[in-house]
């Protein structure tokens, strides 16, 4: 795992201590120079219980608001523990980029 990847994994365990976490970086899937420039993450928490997804997602753009700044999309899958089992522990895919 590269510093990146590694730097939004030990964000997300600080701060609410996920059930499951993924840091996918994408960015090989992309153009561009960067390889450090299109994350997926997928986190299930009971923290997320009670909020809506419009405010999970807030949450998790606001716990990374500096890293926003340097990097170029940051895809999100927010799920309560009881909706990811429901989902059978899966998530959808991302797009392809248009220019790949």
């Amino acid at each position: 795992m590269k510093d990146f990847e590694q730097h939004l994994t030990n964000k997300v365990t600080k701060a609410i201590n996920p059930f499951h976490l993924e840091v996918i970086n994408e960015s090989h899937n992309h153009s561009g120079p960067s390889d450090q420039s299109h994350f997926k993450l997928v986190i299930v928490s009971d923290y997320f219980n009670d909020l809506k997804l419009i405010d999970r997602h807030r949450f998790v753009n606001q716990l990374f608001k500096e890293e926003l700044n340097s990097i170029h999309a940051l895809a999100m899958h927010t799920y309560t523990q009881k909706e990811w089992l429901t989902k059978n522990n899966n998530y959808p895919n991302s797009p392809k980029c248009s220019n790949k």
